[in-house]
């Protein structure tokens, strides 16, 4: 390990630490509150880590990018939303220039937010891999095309309960604030469940792999986990979702359980109300 390395790597712990305070950790298995070393511990002993995120929160990055200096010594591979299913990611000049080479968009993902956390995989040693659904199959399925061979059997073989199939819908349509036009659930629905297929099929491929990804996509009843559930039942899987303090009470904290393992919760952000200027046109198909 070069000197540069070590150094950063020093420091981050020593940041670790002393963020202790601004966050806590919830084992939803038993609602109780758990330190970092528990959770660290619970992490490096499973084959696939997921761990999410609300995208706008510059905490969860940061926090994420701080347990990769931590569970690093595990060569685990680094799977992302924010990347299009691709080769591994070449560090061929500055973070960002890299990322931008394979497929990075900083306009989607800002990289004001997202710098953390990438700039600590790198120094990690960590391979990285976009595992984000081609947009080319994304067109495909909005247009009334088929699920591409490659997926197909994967999509069968993890098809939702009927309960966790309306969870997944009714997400759907409170997240697009119930102004999803109808003709637009089911393609949406799918696209949904093959970029979940699209994250595990990678994390196979490159096991053993933490993801990164929005809560959505972490969520045991309908994300990734859930896949990886059927297409590879005797690895070892753990969840974390990344929630903010209005999650704190026993009441949220139970409906959490249903969906993750853990939940991480970090100080709370103001944001718009991001329902305030969302409209459905005639390019909304093609997302």
């Amino acid at each position: 390990m070069n000197t540069i390395k070590k150094i950063y790597l020093s420091w981050i712990l020593l940041v670790f630490s002393s963020a202790a305070s601004a966050n806590s950790i919830v084992d939803l298995r038993n609602q109780t509150t758990i330190n970092q070393e528990r959770l660290i511990a619970e992490l490096i002993s499973a084959d696939y880590i997921l761990l999410g995120e609300l995208h706008d929160n510059p905490h969860h990055h940061e926090a994420r990018g701080r347990l990769i200096a931590v569970i690093a010594s595990k060569k685990y591979a680094a799977v992302v939303e924010y990347l299009p299913t691709g080769p591994l990611v070449r560090w061929t000049g500055s973070t960002l220039q890299s990322l931008e080479q394979a497929g990075f968009s900083p306009k989607a993902w800002p990289w004001k937010l997202y710098q953390p956390l990438f700039e600590a995989v790198r120094v990690s040693g960590l391979p990285l891999y976009g595992s984000n659904l081609d947009r080319s199959i994304s067109k495909t399925i909005f247009s009334g095309g088929s699920i591409p061979a490659a997926m197909e059997s994967d999509y069968q073989k993890s098809a939702l309960t009927g309960e966790a199939k309306r969870s997944l819908e009714n997400d759907l349509i409170d997240g697009h604030c119930g102004k999803l036009p109808a003709q637009y659930l089911e393609p949406m629905f799918r696209v949904q469940r093959l970029t979940d297929i699209s994250m595990a099929q990678i994390m196979m491929r490159h096991s053993p792999a933490i993801l990164f990804a929005g809560n959505g996509h972490v969520r045991n009843d309908y994300g990734v986990p859930q896949v990886l559930r059927f297409l590879e039942p005797s690895k070892k899987r753990v969840s974390v979702g990344f929630v903010e303090e209005d999650r704190r009470d026993p009441k949220a904290l139970a409906e959490l359980a249903k969906l993750y393992d853990f939940v991480w919760i970090s100080p709370s952000i103001e944001r718009a109300d991001p329902c305030a200027t969302l409209h459905f046109g005639k390019s909304e198909s093609s997302r």
